[in-house]
């Protein structure tokens, strides 16, 4: 089976006004939930997961062959995992650790286009060469399995077809997200959503550290380092956010937070 190559999106300038609209946006995910609801009585009946994160419950087969047939590498702060141009032979998934996967311009721009962290995957690609660059951004450590094990499983077991099938969805909705922020919010609006989003997938609670520095957040949000430090004293300002150090923050729970908040996608 040919698996989709979404690890990167060419982000180009969209005017707004031809962005879609709520009400457009949701008339297409009812138009996907009947196309899919109109399966075969008996078929497997596929849904769009809500993170990128591998769990026990729905990504059994996955899990199973990754515990079967793949080994274990370590990668130290800013060391480069797969590089743009190499063969691209493996699918990585993240034991510990955070990874930026960025690409660069013609004019020598970086953008990071995702920050990939614990349990979830890197590499899913039907081309033969790495479109991209993944570095470490802390200690990561992952489990890289062989793509020829992936693909000649992925011939026979119909489950396995389904879970990254379910990923890829997840990741392009991702990608959709991030485009739809670009070319409609303001640097501060950008910022919060990517904090939010970046909590919403720890487990701790109170200060949360930021493994990233500014100039990651700024390649990622698509502006400057200046214009991400203003941001952040913006929201801080504003009380949506409290800083205990630069790295450090915390989401306070006003109330004109609690919508952006609810609208992150929680790990099971």
């Amino acid at each position: 089976m040919a698996i989709l190559n979404i690890e990167t999106v060419q982000m180009e300038p969209r005017p707004t006004e031809l962005m879609p609209s709520p009400t457009q946006m949701r008339e297409r995910d009812r138009l996907i939930e009947q196309k899919y609801a109109s399966l075969g009585q008996g078929a497997a009946v596929f849904k769009p997961r809500v993170s990128d994160r591998l769990t026990e419950k729905n990504d059994h087969t996955l899990l199973s062959l990754f515990a079967a047939k793949a080994f274990e590498q370590h990668f130290q702060p800013n060391s480069t995992i797969l590089l743009h141009g190499y063969p691209a032979d493996a699918i990585y998934l993240i034991v510990s650790g955070t990874i930026r996967c960025n690409t660069i311009s013609e004019e020598g721009t970086r953008q990071i286009f995702r920050f990939a962290k614990k349990g979830e995957l890197v590499g899913i690609s039907d081309i033969d060469i790495w479109h991209f660059t993944a570095e470490a951004v802390d200690h990561v450590i992952v489990k890289a399995i062989p793509r020829a094990i992936v693909e000649q499983e992925l011939s026979v077991n119909e489950s396995l077809r389904h879970e990254i099938r379910a990923h890829i969805c997840s990741q392009l909705e991702c990608r959709e997200k991030q485009l739809l922020s670009l070319v409609t919010s303001k640097a501060p609006e950008r910022l919060f959503r990517f904090l939010c989003e970046y909590a919403s997938s720890r487990t701790d609670t109170g200060y949360i550290a930021l493994p990233m520095c500014r100039r990651d957040i700024a390649d990622h949000l698509g502006t400057s380092v200046e214009t991400v430090s203003r941001a952040f004293s913006e929201l801080k300002a504003k009380g949506r956010i409290d800083l205990a150090t630069a790295e450090k923050y915390k989401i306070c729970d006003e109330p004109h937070n609690k919508k952006m908040i609810a609208s992150i996608p929680q790990l099971s």
